[in-house]
């Protein structure tokens, strides 16, 4: 079990001042009070074990050195104090991990030798503008958590070459996110941040393979690269008028919803949505008159789900949905190229298939206007290949009940 040591002047780490390693149990920390325990730290070329920082540990100062000590194998944290400006660790080229939190007037953070560390967090850092993470930058971190700070920039993190999450959100002050990394297996989560001034950008060039990906308050999303999604690749209250993945190929599930500004989705080279749930919904995108930009997709695991406003179907090589098919607009529609798809002998959609137009509440089972289709149950037979979905109507729109989703995909 962990326990706390303090770090004070006459703790005997250093054996000798210059290039020392020193040591606890690897799984203990060791707690500084003072500028005079930081002192004792930048001693050590090398740290075994975990250090945390409390608070009032600045004193008067209001800084924190710790230059001299180069690799902690364990933790770095700080956290709650309000009375830190300066956080110097401009020797620090390695950290097990790197957690500051609640340093409410902390404005300079200076880290310019940092290559790599495991989990990075930094939270309500209300004071921090800029990082000093030098040339390259941090090139190697686990997962990355940047939220509520005042940073503008990302300058020497977003040189990682290797990170497996990275989860940036509400920094009012962040308008560009840009990451050149080619794989990410965890999770990317961005949104909330240059809110004010109608969302950040996000470019990650050369991303190819990640877990999952979401995408919440942006201007514009760039994935040019992208081609494999494990998981859900998910697109939230965007302002974007556009969305391209030219290269996606393969994606666990596909989800658009209330992006207000949205008219065009092209996934030219998606084939198959085969994730834990399977799922492509588009929902509540306003101004998109027209689902299609699929034109490869044959293989769909979950179910289909669309709602909204939207006048076109077109999934041409649609062969297979194992779920549920769900479509409903406020435009008229023809359904009958929809619930044929449940047609024994060419049946497409294993679930249930519902379709209604002129819905003046798409989503809502309880509202069925005359006039529509409404497809029932489909048989597990036989499946075969699918009619090209191109059903010309009008336009209209709004949302979905989550909770009819979720019943649909239960059959």
């Amino acid at each position: 079990m962990a326990f706390n040591s303090y770090l004070l002047p006459a703790l005997a780490l250093v054996s000798v001042a210059a290039a020392a390693t020193c040591s606890i149990d690897s799984t203990s920390t060791t707690t500084i009070v003072n500028p005079a325990g930081a002192a004792a730290l930048a001693a050590c070329t090398t740290y075994s074990g975990n250090v945390a920082f409390q608070t009032g540990a600045a004193s008067n100062q209001q800084t924190v050195n710790i230059n001299g000590v180069t690799d902690i194998t364990g933790s770095l944290s700080y956290m709650d104090d309000n009375t830190v400006t300066t956080f110097d660790a401009g020797t620090l080229q390695s950290v097990g991990s790197l957690m500051l939190g609640n340093l409410t007037a902390l404005s300079t953070l200076s880290m310019s030798a940092l290559a790599s560390t495991g989990d990075l967090n930094f939270t309500g850092l209300g004071s921090l503008a800029s990082l000093d993470f030098g040339t390259p930058g941090l090139s190697k971190a686990n997962n990355v958590l940047i939220t509520n700070t005042i940073l503008n920039s990302l300058s020497g993190i977003n040189a990682l070459t290797q990170v497996a999450g990275f989860s940036i959100s509400n920094n009012p002050y962040l308008s560009t996110i840009e990451l050149d990394v080619t794989d990410i297996s965890g999770a990317v989560d961005i949104g909330a941040n240059d809110v004010t001034n109608g969302g950040q950008t996000v470019n990650f060039p050369s991303l190819q393979t990640a877990g999952q990906l979401t995408f919440r308050n942006s201007s514009s999303v760039m994935l040019p690269s992208l081609a494999n999604v494990s998981e859900n690749l998910g697109f939230y209250d965007n302002l974007f008028t556009s969305l391209a993945t030219p290269n996606l190929t393969f994606a666990g599930g596909i989800v658009f919803v209330d992006n207000t500004m949205l008219t065009n989705i092209t996934m030219p080279m998606l084939t198959t949505i085969n994730g834990t749930n399977g799922t492509y919904q588009i929902a509540n995108n306003t101004l998109l008159k027209s689902i299609d930009g699929f034109e490869n997709l044959s293989n769909v695991k979950g179910g289909l789900d669309f709602t909204g406003n939207f006048s076109s179907v077109h999934l041409p090589k649609l062969t297979n949905v194992g779920g549920a098919m769900n479509v409903q607009t406020s435009a008229p529609f023809d359904c009958s190229n929809i619930t044929s798809l449940g047609n024994t002998g060419n049946q497409v959609v294993k679930g249930a298939i519902t379709c209604e137009g002129s819905e003046a509440q798409p989503g809502n089972p309880s509202s069925a206007p005359s006039g529509t289709s409404t497809g029932s149950s489909a048989s597990s037979t036989s499946s075969g290949a699918a009619a090209p979905l191109n059903v010309p109507s009008a336009v209209g729109g709004v949302s979905i009940l989550a909770g009819l989703l979720q019943l649909l995909l239960s059959f």
